[in-house]
């Protein structure tokens, strides 16, 4: 008996690849029959067979759609063309240079774990995206450990087993293979703001105005650094000295020059991250008139049943009009500002009627916990919405920055209710409301 399983595994072994795709094609794979002068060995063996072959099959696709997933990830450093740098391209290199660093200063780390954990250390960013930690608050820093943690808990049942054990490995950082991935991977923006955009990086995304403000970032991070890593590897803190110094240099160099590339964001970068809040009319700030105001007038060309959105709005100085386009959504939406005449606006405004919104905004600066800067945008409303007022802010930065600033913004005291989620309180839903603005509970 056992000679004759030994029979039908070689049998199996040998069947040709062409010959079980043309086998295939005929749907003629598997047998579930057991037919005259086939053993029940053969059978066996031929369905085992099977069941492995499907098995396989589904890695194979499971990997290439994590893979396709990853490289859709987009982070905070561009390349020297000017594009974001994606989670793949992160992650090779550092799986290029931490086993490499290993090499060179600690030989008895295992190369190949930390090639691996360099492979899958950022793939909760499937999940949650890319969050610079360049200036986040400490209240920002938990919202964002709090959404990798759910994603990390989601991942480990979707991951191939060995993804799976070595992101739940790295994430534990119980190995000094994990805290030297960890240590490198932190040096990986300074390496490519040198070889990449990073002067554009770092005005554009952080704000950075001038070379002491690039030094005075540079050194906060060098002081997390140590604190995090209790200089277990002081080589890789001090080379992170010397890329920061190297960085610094290309800044000022390119200031100098007066460099300036202007690259536009691809459209579907353009997001825009706010919430917006119910103002008690009684509870306005003092002195409203002194801060910076504009009186708005903007109506509805075309409103989608998904929420997307066309409208056309003047700022009440007979200089500034413009014509948006939104993407469905609340608090995160595409958007899309075009700037029009005059003489346009007048063309296109007839088409709004039934569809407006008339309201003065005003302008007021707010610092929040954390010492961020934010404009808040108060809205007092006119015409048929008379004794509306809403607040909205509106937080910078890509999108997986400004949605971890919104959910962990911490709003003033004099504003109410958070209707950000309330597709009543849209402009384009008030601006339907033409028989008067009734209180909506």
């Amino acid at each position: 008996m056992a000679h004759d399983a030994e029979q039908a595994q070689a049998g199996v072994d040998n069947i040709k690849p062409v010959e079980l795709l043309e086998t295939l094609r005929q749907k003629k794979y598997p047998s579930v029959e057991l037919l005259n002068g086939q053993a029940l060995d053969t059978l066996l063996c031929d369905m085992e067979r099977w069941s492995l072959l499907l098995k396989m099959s589904n890695l194979a696709i499971e990997s290439s759609c994590l893979v396709d997933n990853f490289s859709g990830v987009e982070r905070i450093p561009r390349r020297k063309n000017g594009d974001r740098e994606t989670d793949v391209e992160h992650s090779l290199l550092l799986a290029t240079l931490a086993p490499n660093l290993a090499q060179m200063l600690y030989p008895d780390l295992d190369i190949d774990r930390i090639r691996h954990y360099s492979l899958v250390h950022d793939m909760i960013e499937i999940e949650v995206g890319d969050v610079a930690t360049f200036n986040l608050s400490p209240d920002e820093q938990a919202e964002k450990e709090r959404r990798e943690q759910i994603a990390l808990e989601k991942l480990l049942k979707e991951l191939p087993p060995l993804e799976a054990e070595a992101l739940e490995s790295y994430e534990k950082q119980g190995t000094p293979e994990a805290r030297f991935v960890r240590l490198v991977d932190k040096l990986l923006p300074a390496v490519v703001d040198i070889t990449g955009q990073g002067t554009r990086v770092v005005e554009e995304d952080f704000g950075v105005a001038s070379i002491d403000d690039l030094r005075s970032s540079h050194d906060k991070l060098a002081i997390k650094w140590r604190d995090m890593f209790h200089n277990e590897f002081p080589e890789l803190e001090q080379l992170y000295a010397v890329l920061a110094y190297l960085f610094e240099n290309k800044y000022e160099q390119e200031r100098q020059e007066q460099k300036e590339t202007h690259i536009p964001e691809r459209p579907n970068q353009l997001k825009e991250v706010e919430r917006k809040w119910l103002i008690d009319p009684d509870n306005l700030p003092d002195d409203l008139e002194n801060y910076p105001h504009a009186d708005l007038k903007q109506g509805y060309l075309a409103v989608s049943g998904d929420g997307s959105e066309t409208r056309i709005r003047s700022f009440g100085d007979g200089k500034r009009f413009e014509l948006t386009v939104k993407t469905a959504g609340t608090v995160v939406r595409g958007e899309q500002n075009i700037k029009i005449t005059d003489e346009m606006f007048k063309a296109l405004w007839p088409q709004t009627k039934g569809n407006r919104v008339e309201k003065t905004r005003y302008y007021i600066p707010f610092t929040d916990s954390n010492n961020n800067q934010h404009t808040i945008e108060l809205d007092v409303y006119a015409g048929h919405l008379s004794g509306l007022v809403t607040a909205e802010i509106e937080f910078s930065g890509r999108e997986t920055d400004a949605s971890v600033r919104a959910d962990a913004f911490t709003p003033p005291g004099w504003f109410g209710d958070d209707v950000s989620e309330d597709k009543r309180y849209k402009n384009r839903s008030l601006a339907s409301m033409q028989h008067g603005f009734m209180k909506l509970g």
